[in-house]
């Protein structure tokens, strides 16, 4: 059995091996070491600081729960900075097609096609999202008001409230992540009136 003091100075492939037997000191290592430069690297693919964190906490998660099969064929640098640009390039794609399917919905209409029906529909939907918006706390749906609708930048609705940037720009942060839960019904909406219209 290997010595378990040190751990700062074991390799990482000495790290992953004390990692699949289940050694948390091996992972909390892999942790110090790595959580830095990989949100670093998740924040420059984002440009937003709290979905980078959000990646980097589940790549950690994710190598924690699978620690008993995992295949490093390669360093585990190598491994970690793959998987965050996997997670993080499933995640754009996911925000692609809830573009995708809104721009589809946006030329059904500007054609004139759409039933009366399917319009009564998009307005309720409309409505639901305007209510989710309202149900967020004050100052966050404030913040993120005058950043989606009025279009302001972080920086001139930061002068207007009289905060911070950074806390302008956690609030939008945080508003998109509730309301990203909204988004997977809009989603599956969205498809099924653009199945009705083909």
């Amino acid at each position: 059995m290997k010595n378990h003091t040190g751990y700062n100075f074991l390799s990482d492939k000495d790290l992953i091996e004390h990692l699949s037997e289940g050694d948390e000191r091996a992972f909390a290592e892999i942790y110090t070491r790595y959580k830095t430069i990989l949100f670093l690297h998740a924040r420059r693919m984002l440009n937003e600081d709290e979905q980078a964190r959000d990646v980097v906490q589940e790549i950690f998660t994710t190598l924690w729960i699978k620690k008993k099969e995992l295949q490093v064929s390669t360093s585990l640098k190598s491994y970690l900075f793959s998987s965050v640009k996997h997670k993080i390039l499933n995640l754009l794609l996911h925000q692609k097609h809830v573009v995708k399917h809104m721009q589809l919905m946006l030329t059904v209409y500007d054609l004139g096609t759409a039933s009366t029906d399917i319009l009564i529909q998009e307005k309720e939907l409309s409505q639901r999202i305007e209510s989710e918006i309202k149900a967020l706390p004050a100052r966050m749906q404030e913040v993120f008001v005058l950043s989606r609708k009025e279009e302001l930048s972080n920086r001139e609705i930061a002068q207007r409230m009289s905060i911070s940037e950074e806390t302008v720009k956690k609030q939008i942060g945080y508003a998109l992540k509730i309301l990203r839960l909204k988004i997977k019904l809009i989603l599956f909406l969205l498809a099924l009136f653009s199945l009705v219209q083909k």
